[in-house]
């Protein structure tokens, strides 16, 4: 597991898109927080602290699902298809090659996050750990689900289109969901993270990360499942 790790990790700083990924999250760190800072000099005023913060939070909550799935969505078909995961099979198991995958993929948007944070840092002069929290159960939902799909559709051409809808839809409805009552958004509404993160108070994030677990785990089921 522990190799399969350091090779996702590693190979996700190889692709152009990786790498212009973490040099928007930086970008509009520096910028915002930049901008706050200057403005708070000039006014007098203490903006307020979700100022610094604010560019991340769209950057996740409404982008996240395009940056991830664009990034990530092959991180299993891409072994079932070219057949390199019978070679790992010989030598793991499959569940492992589950968390191997998710870790390397955490360990990404842990240093991009953690980036973005200590340049925000340096102008707010404080660090953020609550919030820091809060948007990596998010990233956590969103990979968990990423990884899912990535088992559940076995050729990549296809997860990638799978992906571009998902990161419309789950957004807009998620979003959508929270401001109508109409009853067929329910569903959205209870299974997307935004209504346990946005108006779940102290322990919405909890549920997201259940429902994270749940998809973890039928992602398992189903590698378990398939004739490699």
């Amino acid at each position: 597991m522990i190799a399969i790790w350091k090779k996702e990790f590693i190979q996700s700083f190889r692709s152009v898109f990786s790498l212009i990924t973490i040099a928007i999250f930086i970008a509009v760190s520096y910028y915002l927080s930049d901008f706050v800072s200057k403005a708070s000099s000039i006014t007098g005023l203490q903006l307020a602290d979700a100022g610094y913060v604010s560019g991340l939070v769209f950057l996740i909550y409404i982008m996240g699902f395009l940056f991830i799935f664009s990034l990530f969505h092959d991180t299993i078909n891409r072994e079932t298809e070219s057949r390199t995961i019978r070679f790992l099979v010989t030598k793991t198991s499959r569940s492992a090659i589950i968390f191997g995958k998710l870790l390397g993929i955490f360990s990404y948007w842990f240093v991009c996050l953690f980036a973005s944070f200590s340049i925000i840092a340096f102008f707010s002069h404080q660090f953020y750990g609550k919030m820091f929290g809060n948007l990596f159960v998010m990233l956590a939902y969103i990979v968990s689900l990423c990884v899912l799909m990535s088992c559940l559709i076995p050729k990549r051409s296809m997860s990638m289109f799978a992906g571009l809808l998902v990161s419309i839809a789950i957004p807009t409805l998620g979003i959508w969901s929270l401001f109508s009552d109409k009853l067929w958004l329910k569903i959205f509404k209870y299974i997307t993270p935004y209504h346990y993160m946005l108006e779940g108070g102290k322990w919405g994030w909890i549920i997201v990360l259940l429902l994270a677990a749940v998809m973890v785990g039928f992602s398992i089921i189903n590698l378990n499942r398939r004739d490699l």
